[in-house]
């Protein structure tokens, strides 16, 4: 029993392979009338060469009753033949789209072939007509084909065939072959916006007047930098610039020890003579307080020798010129 089984399913694939393979030709031609078609080809008709695609659109609309034997489609993998040579040409994609309607249905078929032929001069060639099948459900034996035509083209050579001049081979039905240089110039531009953004990082982080990243003598300068001259504000930016030293080498400085605090950021050298002044300025205020001090200078000169720290801070350079004295 179970033989039977066996040999029953295959009859009914063998018939239906055979039904597959058979030459749709033989069926009749539908009527025109049940069908429209709109193939969408490539303008190039010329220049093609091994390894090239070639894609085709077709709209159709099938009218009811009929409708489009699905299975009569191409197949992908199928190379195209001329009584019975094969010419080079295979199906590598198909993409089927349907729009099912009451009175029609709609097919958007994408092919993409590739051509794997080539020759020592130009030749002709073509993507040859393909059968369509379709069935009315109503008659279902009376199967009815039609022929979407072909689409010709030439396959150029991959070189030049003998010894001829370039010039003389310059045909004007050959395009010039373009190089895509957009995407290079984009590559550039956003290289040169990097390149931007990061130069302006740097002179940020590196400015004079850079805020960020935040630190200690950043903070003393910003903080003093508008206070109004008095000898309470003078003691408050004078505790904060010593402790803003203390910080820095990690130990309590003292004009002795001044060396060690260069040893630790050799960018305070540049200000080594007012680093001195400001521990006389120190002394004078807090245990020689007969000495009289005018505030609105002392002021001045405290807010641009915390710049000045500001900036050795940051390994910058402070300009000799800049660096003034104090009378007291």
């Amino acid at each position: 029993m179970r033989k039977i089984h066996l040999l029953f399913c295959l009859l009914i694939f063998s018939s239906v392979t055979l039904f597959a393979y058979e030459d749709p030709r033989k069926f009749p031609d539908i009527d025109p009338k049940y069908i429209e078609i709109d193939i969408l080809d490539p303008n190039q008709k010329v220049g093609y060469t091994v390894g090239d695609y070639i894609v085709r659109e077709i709209n159709l609309t099938v009218k009811k009753p009929f409708k489009l034997i699905e299975e009569s489609l191409p197949i992908v993998g199928y190379e195209k033949r001329y009584r019975g040579q094969l010419l080079g040409i295979s199906l590598k994609e198909i993409d089927v789209s349907k729009e099912s309607r009451d009175e029609f249905s709609s097919y958007l078929i994408k092919l993409k072939y590739q051509i794997f032929t080539n020759n020592v001069v130009a030749k002709p060639a073509s993507i040859t007509a393909d059968y369509y099948r379709f069935i009315n459900p109503n008659e279902p034996k009376k199967i009815q084909k039609f022929r979407v035509p072909e689409f010709t083209f030439a396959i150029s050579p991959i070189a030049i065939f003998g010894d001829v001049k370039i010039e003389n081979d310059m045909s004007p039905y050959r395009g010039p072959f373009f190089l895509d240089k957009i995407q290079g110039e984009n590559k550039i531009k956003y290289s040169l916006v990097a390149l931007l953004l990061i130069s302006l990082i740097f002179v940020y982080i590196y400015g004079r007047y850079t805020w960020l990243p935040t630190r200690t003598f950043s903070m003393i300068y910003r903080k003093f930098k508008k206070q109004k001259p008095s000898a309470a504000n003078t003691k408050k930016i004078i505790t904060a610039l010593h402790a803003g030293f203390d910080n820095l080498i990690d130990q309590s400085l003292f004009e002795d020890n001044i060396p060690l605090l260069i040893k630790k950021n050799n960018s305070f050298k540049h200000i080594e003579k007012e680093l001195h002044t400001f521990f006389k300025i120190s002394r004078a205020l807090f245990f020689q307080k007969h000495i009289k001090l005018d505030q609105d200078e002392l002021n001045k000169w405290l807010i641009n020798f915390a710049l000045h720290c500001r900036m050795c801070e940051r390994r910058l350079i402070v300009n000799p010129k800049e660096i003034k004295g104090i009378s007291f």
